[in-house]
């Protein structure tokens, strides 16, 4: 993948929950990845769809897609979500540019699906949902814990909708 590219990659469509998509996720665990410049967090869901996992992090490095997919097939994972932070105004953001290529360069590699899910202000709800849970300032600053969180909120909110 290189960021530094000089083609704009196409901002892909999100996935539309429908019949077919429920269908095709039934009884798969689903992993989730929350994209960052230096972090990428990683969560996990079970087959029964009930809970989202945080599962760590992998550092943003050329082997990054190579580890997310050993971390998919040790996880049994059916199904791979990527969180793209929409803007209310529909512009687009050299982040969301680079999430663009990520994208891409995964379902190139991948064998099993990749979704794409509005992602907007997971990283914001993770650190709130540690202040509100008692996490100590500490453990907030550990850089991760935001990620891998924030990761399991986008898988989360694509459970609660997949319903």
């Amino acid at each position: 993948m290189n960021p530094e590219s000089s083609e704009s990659p196409t901002i892909p469509t999100l996935t539309r929950i429908t019949p077919e998509l429920r269908s095709m996720l039934a009884g798969k665990r689903i992993a989730a990845v929350d994209y960052g410049k230096k972090r990428v967090g990683f969560a996990v869901a079970d087959e029964l769809h009930i809970l989202a996992s945080p599962r760590g992090i992998f550092h943003n490095s050329p082997t990054l897609i190579e580890e997310i997919l050993r971390a998919c097939q040790s996880e049994r994972c059916g199904a791979i979500l990527v969180g793209m932070p929409l803007q209310h105004d529909d512009g687009v953001t050299p982040m969301m540019q680079e999430i663009a290529r990520f994208i891409t360069d995964l379902q190139s590699a991948s064998a099993v699906p990749v979704l794409v899910i509005d992602e907007a202000y997971s990283s914001r709800e993770a650190r709130q949902s540690m202040i509100a849970s008692g996490k100590k300032k500490r453990y907030r600053q550990t850089k991760g814990h935001a990620d891998e969180l924030a990761a399991a909120i986008i898988l989360r909110e694509f459970l609660r909708e997949l319903e």
